[in-house]
């Protein structure tokens, strides 16, 4: 006699199962969504503090070394800072250029020559001039199309023409800072760098953009801030007219102000201070307190809100 056993039909999910099931999961992706973007800007932020940091430390090195720091800028891509300006007379560099040997790029600083356009390494990404939090680079260069600036690489972080530049004289190349001569406010309570996108405008077009570039000493786009308002940052001011407040995440093609720094972090900007220090300032801080602590000789105390 054969004896036939029963199997079971295997019963798989249904429809209304799955729909559960997949429902959960997005709703749990969902709560854990903002958690990973809250850890992602977090790290972004420290790193762009350690940058901030290292060139400040660089900063430091520099006046140490030469007893004076650099100029803001070469007057233009093709000219040599004038002779007088101690220690960096002769180059077409800007003050990230003369930088780099202060922040682990001796090697890029070596390969760079007077001769060149820009000092002829205008191309090369710097690590430690990037923030990754900034929206609007692609793999370290510049996004605008404008000049051919995309075969720039980009730089987050710039030079405060207040402390660098020759303001009296209007001009960005015979600038003569000392730590702490100079500093008559005193370093701590002074910006020497802040953010900056590599890539701004307002048209809403990267082909009329402007760009944010390391190695640009070129008569536009200077990496540095507090310049003169206009289109591009031609000029410094022959006095100290207030700081213009930073942008906190502006669109970058859209709404972005080359004029001044611009933050990829929410609710404040990054800021290197002359003492070496970092200090995340609020979006709330008002342009006040911003523009005093820009101004390294102003006599002027602190507000309660720095």
């Amino acid at each position: 006699m054969v004896h036939r056993f029963h199997v079971p039909a295997r019963r798989g999910f249904t429809l209304i199962e799955l729909l559960v099931v997949i429902a959960i999961i997005a709703i749990l992706i969902g709560l854990l969504l903002p958690a990973v973007q809250k850890v992602r800007a977090a790290a972004a932020r420290s790193q762009c503090s350690n940058n901030v940091r290292q060139l400040g430390i660089g900063i430091q090195n520099m006046n140490d070394t030469y007893g004076t720091l650099p100029p803001l800028d070469a007057p233009d891509a093709t000219t040599p800072i004038p002779a007088g300006v101690q220690n960096y007379a002769g180059y077409n560099y800007t003050l990230q250029g003369f930088l780099l040997p202060f922040i682990e790029q001796q090697n890029v600083y070596n390969q760079m020559s007077p001769a060149g356009y820009a000092g002829g390494q205008y191309m090369r990404v710097i690590k430690t001039f990037l923030c990754p939090a900034d929206p609007s680079t692609s793999n370290g260069m510049c996004m605008t199309t404008d000049g051919g600036a995309n075969a720039w690489a980009a730089c987050n972080y710039v030079a405060n023409a207040y402390v660098f530049a020759n303001v009296p004289a209007g001009q960005g190349w015979t600038g003569a800072a000392r730590i702490p001569a100079t500093f008559t406010d005193g370093t701590s309570n002074t910006i020497i760098f802040t953010e900056a996108y590599g890539t701004c405008g307002s048209t809403g077009s990267l082909g009329s953009a402007y760009g944010t570039l390391w190695a640009d000493s070129n008569s536009v786009w200077r990496p540095g801030f507090n310049f003169t308002n206009g289109s591009a940052k031609t000029s410094i001011p022959t006095n100290y007219p207030l700081a213009q407040l930073f942008q906190v995440q502006p669109n970058y093609t859209n709404t972005c102000n080359i004029n001044v720094p611009n933050s990829p972090h929410t609710a404040g900007i990054m800021a290197g201070l002359g003492d070496g220090s970092v200090r995340f300032v609020a979006q709330g801080i008002g342009q006040t307190a911003w523009g005093l602590a820009c101004d390294p000789r102003d006599g002027l105390p602190m507000p309660s809100n720095w």
